[in-house]
């Protein structure tokens, strides 16, 4: 079914709940597990769109669009794959950018920029993109059951109000991936301090 729309990753195929389950495992889990077991640490930081969109929002999203688009047939330009190599480079040219500019600011130091799960981060973001922006023209193109595609809708908004207060001064924009006053539960100490 992934194919119906072109996808490059057959996760659409798959039960809805592994869908949901394996992007919050790539991301947000991923992640932390990097933290714990590379860094030997455990900490969430200030970004919302991390602590509530990634372990909400976006496995939300992900697990009701896979029930929206499992009953469909699709044949929009969304099925071509122009559009999916569009959207990946997209997704990677803009968070590689992000990723860059933090550095260029001075938001992040080289120490910073080069942690293993910051690196991971970047990485990853593409791919999230990709996941979010390719299967969203199939769920509004979608015959299915409208409250479905509904909660994948709630699920997205979780998400982008997550990003959107990330973006206010409700979060502290001081340099730094971490913050002094962030809580950090230290699990062993590595050879190198993140």
């Amino acid at each position: 079914m992934s194919d119906q729309f072109g996808s490059f990753f057959p996760i659409w195929d798959w039960h809805p709940a592994l869908v949901g389950l394996f992007v919050f495992g790539i991301d947000f889990g991923a992640i932390m597990a990097i933290r714990a077991v590379f860094e030997g640490k455990i900490y969430l930081m200030r970004w919302w769109s991390f602590k509530v969109g990634d372990t909400i929002g976006l496995p939300v999203y992900a697990g009701f669009a896979a029930v929206v688009v499992s009953d469909g047939s699709f044949s929009g330009f969304y099925t071509e794959t122009w559009w999916h190599v569009l959207v990946l480079a997209v997704g990677y040219a803009f968070f590689v950018g992000l990723h860059v500019n933090n550095l260029r600011t001075g938001f992040f130091s080289w120490r910073d920029a080069v942690n293993l799960s910051e690196l991971y981060h970047t990485v990853i973001a593409g791919v999230m993109f990709y996941f979010i922006v390719t299967v969203l023209p199939p769920v509004l193109d979608s015959e299915g059951p409208s409250w479905l595609a509904f909660i994948a809708a709630v699920g997205l908004a979780i998400y982008a109000f997550t990003w959107f207060i990330d973006q206010t001064p409700l979060v502290d924009k001081t340099p730094g991936r971490i913050l002094p006053t962030e809580r950090i539960i230290v699990l062993w100490k590595g050879v190198r301090e993140c």
